[in-house]
């Protein structure tokens, strides 16, 4: 949710400012519980414990007002991307038919990389165990043509198989960042929850 998200920061910080606070303190706690796994009801209850910290007026206005906002800037982050997802699938498709159906000479060399001649490798040992099988079914079938098959096959698998692990990866990133803003949710909740419990502390000695 990289643009939606720059969009609702620039609003968030707009509204802070106009409420007077430090809008890159507070605009960092107020994010954090939007993005939390919490419930509705438990992020209403911990922006209005924010907003009672910056304001008096509204405070149930004012959190209704962050709560659409974010539902808004959510909601179109994720169609674009549903939309994005869907249109690199089909460059992957794309990509490997045009491979396929440009002629290769078998004698042209080209120069791998460490990780393309791994998934090479791999590839062609599986390719050499299935012609193993089937020379066995058919002792007497010629070998023409298996050549120019294999480097039509190999080239699209190696493609699809750079994609996987592409896509592979991205994925491991997306969870340890999402691991490590669960962890600072955490640190806030409960540097959210210190603090409620100091101002329950001043108030009672005050009232003593």
């Amino acid at each position: 949710m990289a643009a939606g998200g720059d969009d609702f920061e620039l609003w968030l910080s707009l509204k802070l400012r106009a409420l007077n606070t430090d809008e890159g303190v507070f605009g960092t706690y107020i994010k954090g519980i939007l993005e939390g796994e919490e419930t509705l009801e438990d992020k209403t209850e911990a922006l209005e414990g924010i907003l009672s910290e910056i304001t008096e007026d509204d405070i149930p206005t004012h959190c209704r007002e962050i709560l659409e906002k974010w539902k808004h800037v959510s909601q179109n982050a994720d169609a674009v991307t549903e939309n994005n997802a869907g249109s690199g699938e089909d460059m992957d498709v794309k990509l490997v038919r045009l491979l396929e159906s440009q002629p290769r000479p078998t004698t042209v060399q080209r120069t791998y990389t460490e990780e393309e001649r791994r998934i090479r490798e791999a590839i062609l040992a599986q390719y050499s165990q299935m012609s193993d099988q089937e020379d066995d079914d058919e002792p007497d079938r010629p070998n023409e043509g298996k050549e120019n098959g294999l480097v039509k096959n190999t080239n699209a698998s190696v493609v699809q198989q750079a994609e996987k692990e592409k896509r592979e990866k991205a994925k491991l990133e997306s969870q340890k960042k999402k691991e490590k803003d669960k962890e600072d949710r955490e640190k806030q909740k409960q540097q959210q929850q210190e603090r409620k419990e100091k101002r329950k502390t001043q108030k009672g000695e005050r009232r003593r």
